[in-house]
């Protein structure tokens, strides 16, 4: 959440320096938000490289994260969140099986908590039970129970295969939204590089008329480019 936090942050600075330097017309701000810009479409496609280098393994990877954030589920609100969000959007329960639940302290068989042998309700078939809100204890004590008492009540199968199903059906959805957010940051860095440079155009003319304006313009007499004197007028 804190990374999330501060990429808001970083994106809403940047925005905020494009919006005053262009309506300011200050380019120091406009430069702030061309390498603003231009830093996020480095690390943009940083991250892009990596993701196509890395695909199989971060796949292969997702039941060892998905274990690991069980393990740590009371201890990190944003991890218990976003286990609960994957195993009711999925209706799966743990990274393999249901049973990985038995490495997390709380919900394992020999704790002597009043959780022990129990699951979250995110792994409930019906979590709300037909009521309005989340029964917590629709769980409670399903470790203990054979498989076919289990999956009358609790999802069984793990959260991994789904997961990786899910990320192969919707990739070409994300990639084409970053593919999208790439060109229009494009687009923006391409116009806030055309303002600094009108401005410094209209700049460097104000400042040149204003330079002529005080020293005068030098009129060459007829005499001076060659040609008959100024006839003087009568008097």
């Amino acid at each position: 959440m804190l990374g999330l936090l501060l990429v808001g942050l970083a994106v809403s600075t940047v925005s905020l320096a494009g919006c005053l330097g262009a309506l300011c017309e200050n380019t120091f701000l406009l430069r702030c938000f061309s390498g603003g810009l231009l830093a996020f479409l480095v690390l943009e496609a940083v991250a892009g490289a990596l993701v196509v280098a890395l695909w199989g393994p971060l796949q292969d990877g997702l039941e060892h994260a998905l274990r690991l954030a069980i393990t740590r589920y009371q201890d990190d609100p944003d991890l218990h969140f976003l286990v609960d969000q994957v195993q009711l959007g999925l209706r799966c329960c743990g990274a393999a099986s249901y049973q990985d639940w038995q490495h997390n302290l709380y919900f394992n068989c020999s704790s002597p908590g009043v959780q022990a042998c129990s699951l979250p309700a995110s792994c409930c078939i019906d979590p709300q039970e037909d009521g309005a809100s989340v029964n917590d204890q629709c769980g409670f004590g399903a470790l203990g129970l054979d498989e076919d008492v289990a999956q009358r009540v609790v999802h069984l199968e793990g959260c991994g295969a789904p997961l990786r199903q899910w990320l192969r059906q919707n990739i070409q959805a994300v990639g084409g939204f970053v593919i999208a957010v790439v060109v229009v940051q494009g687009a923006e860095l391409l116009l806030a590089t055309q303002l600094v440079r009108a401005l410094a155009v209209r700049k460097a003319a104000t400042k040149s008329r204003g330079t002529g304006g005080a020293a005068g313009p030098v009129q060459p007499s007829c005499g001076a480019c060659g040609g008959p004197p100024a006839k003087q007028a009568p008097g």
